[in-house]
């Protein structure tokens, strides 16, 4: 069957991961900035996944509510009641946009889907304020429609989940068949769930391999 839309994971495929940069980079990020046992903010930024990445926003919890209660907890996990007077959840903030950086050379790729009519999907395990922030920063809207964007938080479940409810999601919002999708992801276990789920998938692992890939079937 002919491939009528791609759907992208974000983090190392369309972005670089947020957190695992921000918390564990040498020499900027939070572990080697506040002299931080790095197994102890691996395990605070593991469990603060599993709080936030099912949490959808609403009129009343808006993403920026959520990322200020985010960072809140984790400053009073690895400081307690106690913090530096430098460590404040708007400097997390602030430092996070550091670490928002798109992958060299997909918006070219992304740019050629989309002029030879091939639609375009996120399917993301990702949290409110992290997606508005890549989305942002690396200008993704231009290839990207609200609608199809489909996140672990809004969905509830990830990409893991046993009932294959966030590619159902994102082959519903584009309108067509499992077959007829692509799935790009860089993690060999959600590119084995999407092939489980009926899908072709390719796993990325640079752009030069993924031009190849969709150069193979006729998509650029």
């Amino acid at each position: 069957m002919k491939t009528e839309a791609v759907i992208f994971d974000m983090g190392g495929v369309l972005a670089q991961d947020v957190w695992e940069h921000l918390f564990l980079d040498e020499p900027g990020g939070i572990a080697a900035q506040y002299a931080l046992d790095r197994d102890t903010i691996t395990k605070v930024g593991e469990y603060l996944w599993e709080c936030f990445a099912y949490v959808p926003e609403t009129a009343h919890n808006d993403y920026q509510t959520l990322e200020e209660r985010y960072w809140k907890t984790l400053i009073g996990l690895m400081w307690g009641g106690q913090p530096p007077a430098t460590v404040s959840a708007a400097g997390f903030i602030q430092m996070t946009d550091d670490f928002v950086i798109p992958i060299e050379g997909m918006d070219s790729i992304l740019d050629r889907l989309q002029r030879n009519g091939v639609d375009l999907a996120i399917c993301s395990n990702n949290t409110e304020f992290w997606i508005r922030r890549q989305m942002d920063k690396c200008n993704l809207y231009r290839f990207f429609s609200p609608g199809k964007i489909i996140l672990s938080c809004r969905v509830g479940v990830s990409k893991s989940s046993a009932h294959f409810e966030m590619f159902h999601s994102a082959v519903d919002a584009l309108m067509t068949r499992r077959a007829a999708c692509l799935f790009v992801d860089d993690r060999s276990s959600n590119v084995q769930r999407a092939q489980q789920c009926g899908m072709d998938s390719v796993r990325f692992t640079t752009v030069q391999q993924l031009q190849q890939d969709l150069q193979t079937r006729g998509l650029i």
